[in-house]
Formats: structure tokens, sequence, C-alpha cells
């Protein structure tokens, strides 16, 4: 286990780091917050039989997946990971979940370990948005940049927080397309009000019928109409939070509950574009800030997890052209579904990270002191892997100053409760 290391020895560079960001993204401040213009698409792939259409799963060599480092002269993120020593930049990949709501424990817990952010559930925001809103808020705060304070806000079976009187997905998938946007703009609003900066919020999940575990979570069934949606919910961007697209390549894959199993569909990639890859590629067309990858198993591409695979890595950044975020689902799920493969967390997050993972989600602590220790061997193990040539540091930058964009380019919007209280 390394020795952990203090966050307040770089506070001071920071602090000077983040006035300079804030100026520098200013004019660009809702790139990664709010849908930008329609410019952006991905490039067209020629297919086998010479015909340019639609994407194209890439050819896999045996080289490993290499990230590029964006990085400009004076560019707030690229000077503060520069800065950070190689622990440091590995647990910026790391965003994790500790119970209750005192303050001091996660000001303790980011003291101590320096994590991107925190990964926030029904046991953090208890009661109404008020009496959460110093809370969360506080949390966000503990760092500079501030931290990523991540909920999930979807509507219906998974919401944080109260009143959320809106349709849920599956309700939203048979009204007009506005209602969805109108919905997923007052959910971004709720996580914004709370003092959150993340919504793990937009479903493009395909549901397979009725009986699956995502149904009542899905816009639909059909790959096409449940784009539509999607591209409707990303409509609802607002200042200030981060929209996450989920669960990559698609839940609809399996009808289980990857929470206790991981799902496993012999689906062919052909028929993956055509069924369930549609929405995705949405969301990487309309510049979502992160995309999230399951635990879905498809063995036409990887026998590993989505989520540990660099193959669909590869496909996302090589083939769509993503620069954005990409995030695991929790990772301790994979040690809830009694798969041998998968008992080792700091193994899965070593996986994860050199598939290409940007950002880490770990809530499989039981208090905080085990959530800790989960992150500190996961820490050890990465960076052997660097020490020992199995994972480039150019990856781990890339991957660092990525979360640290996104951290710069979700800071200085105003909030009113915040700024009352201060007053």
């Amino acid at each position: 286990m390394p020795a952990r290391f203090s966050r307040r020895s770089w506070r001071s560079l920071t602090l000077g780091l983040a006035l300079s960001g804030a100026l520098l993204l200013s004019g660009c401040q809702g790139l990664l917050t709010t849908v930008p213009d329609e410019g952006f698409q991905a490039a067209e792939v020629e297919s086998s039989d010479g015909v340019t259409g639609g994407p194209q799963f890439p050819s896999i060599d045996e080289s490993s997946f290499e990230a590029e480092v964006v990085t400009g002269e004076g560019d707030p993120a690229s000077e503060l990971v520069s800065s950070w020593t190689l622990e440091e930049k590995i647990v910026s990949l790391f965003l994790i979940h500790i119970s209750g709501t005192s303050l001091s424990d996660f000001e303790r817990t980011y003291d101590d370990l320096g994590v991107a952010g925190f990964l926030l559930l029904g046991n953090n925001v208890p009661g109404t948005l008020e009496r959460s809103q110093e809370f969360v808020g506080g949390v966000r705060q503990l760092g500079e940049p501030e931290l990523l304070v991540a909920i999930d806000q979807e509507g219906g079976a998974v919401e944080r927080l109260q009143p959320d009187p809106f349709p849920a997905p599956a309700e939203l998938g048979a009204l007009p397309l506005d209602d969805t946007t109108e919905a997923t703009t007052e959910r971004n609003s709720l996580v914004f009000d709370v003092g959150a900066n993340v919504n793990l919020g937009v479903i493009a999940d395909v549901s397979p019928g009725s009986d699956a575990y995502i149904h009542e979570r899905s816009f639909g069934t059909d790959a096409a109409e449940v784009a539509d949606y999607v591209s409707a919910a990303l409509d609802g961007s607002v200042d200030g939070v981060a929209t996450a697209v989920k669960h990559f390549p698609g839940h609809g894959l399996t009808s289980e509950d990857t929470h206790e199993t991981i799902g496993e569909s012999s689906i062919a990639l052909s028929t993956w574009f055509d069924e369930h890859a549609p929405p995705f590629l949405t969301a990487v067309n309309k510049r979502a800030p992160l995309l999230m990858f399951g635990h879905l198993v498809v063995p036409s591409v990887d026998d590993a997890p989505a989520s540990l695979s660099s193959e669909w890595v590869k496909l996302v950044r090589q083939q769509w052209g993503y620069d954005g975020i990409l995030m695991t689902d929790d990772l301790s799920m994979l040690e809830d579904s009694g798969d041998d493969t998968y008992q080792n967390f700091s193994t899965n997050a070593l996986r994860a990270v050199a598939a290409g993972m940007d950002l880490i989600i770990d809530a499989g602590g039981n208090n905080r002191t085990d959530a800790m220790n989960r992150i500190d061997e996961a820490i050890a193990t990465i960076a052997q892997a660097v020490d020992e040539g199995g994972i480039s540091i150019t990856q781990i930058d890339a991957s660092a100053i990525r979360v640290a964009k996104l951290r710069y380019s979700l800071g200085g919007v105003s909030r009113p409760f915040e700024n009352a209280e201060a007053g």
C-alpha cells in the first residue's frame, strides 16, 4: 500500500491555476456542459466492401491503445497535471463513494487521497433539496479545480433528488421529443441546484423487451427512436452540469441486471451496429462530455467486459472520433457478479485504465477506511504497471488532463444558493 500524500502541499499551485483557468475557459464554458453546435460529426468509414457509410469496427492490431495528449501553452489543466507525481495523476482518475453526510469525512478523504470527486447515492442526499445543498456544495468545493460530484438523476426508477415529478424515460419514449428535453433540463437543474456538477442521467440503452432489467429505464425498443430521444435529452443540458450517457455498448444486450451478474451477448458486431449503436453514436456526434461503459461482454468483440476492453475503446476513440471522457460504471459491480475473474478491485482498476478508461467509479467501500484502502491499493497496482512499462505515462497524462479539463470547465458558474450563503 503506498504512503498517502496530502493535497494541501499543492493547493496553492492549483488555486493560481484555477484563476488563470477560469479566464482561459470563460470563452468556451459551454463546451463540456451544454450541447455545442452541430458541426461535429463522427467520420464516415469505408466498409470492407469499399462502400462508404455508417461506422465500422476497426481492425485491431497488436499495438496497445495510445491516447493523444491535447495540450497547449498556458493550458491550466496540462500545467496542473504536469506538476503532479505519478500517484497524484493516477488517483485523479477515480470517482468514489463514501457513505453519509459528514462533510469532514469527505474532506479528510479528499485530503488523504486527492480523488477526482465523489459519487453521491441515496444515503448522501436524504430529505429535501434544501437540506442537502450545503453539504453537496461543500463537497464540490473541497478542491481546486472544483471536484466532480456525480448523481444519478435519470428519473423514475433511478433518482436521488426530490421532488422529481417528471415522467420516467420509459414514459417519455411515448411522448413528443420536446417533453424529454424539458424533463432532462429540469433534472439537470435539480442536480445543479443541490450543488452537484455531473448527472449520470441519460440512458442510451435500447431495451430488448418488457422483461429486461433495463426496460423501465430505457426510452424504448427501437434504436433509431431511442437515438432521437437521447439527442433530445442532451438538448436539456445546463451550464455547470456535465451529462453522462450510459451504458455503452448497450444494456439492452442482456435482460439481466449487471449489478448482480456480468451480462453477455452473442450478438454479431454488424447486428450491434444496427440495433444498439445508434443512440451512442448520436451522443458522440453531439459531443456528450462523458460516456459510461457498462460491464457487458460481447465475445464477437472482446471476451472482457466493455468497461475493461481496449477493443471497444478503439472503436469509440479511433472510429467514432470521440474526444470526451470515457468512464466505467461502478467497478464494484464486477466483484458483486461472483465471477472469480473479477474479484480483485485493484486488478479490475488496472485493466480499466490499461484499456483506456479516463475515470473509474468505485462504490465498493463499506466505510470510509475501506474505500480509502481500495483506492490506495489500486494506485499502487497501476503505478507499478506504469513503472514496468505496462501502461505508458503518456496515457495516464492524457486521461488526467481530460478529467482536469472537465473540472475546470465546470467551475465559475454562479450558484445563487451558495452566493447567498457566502454573502
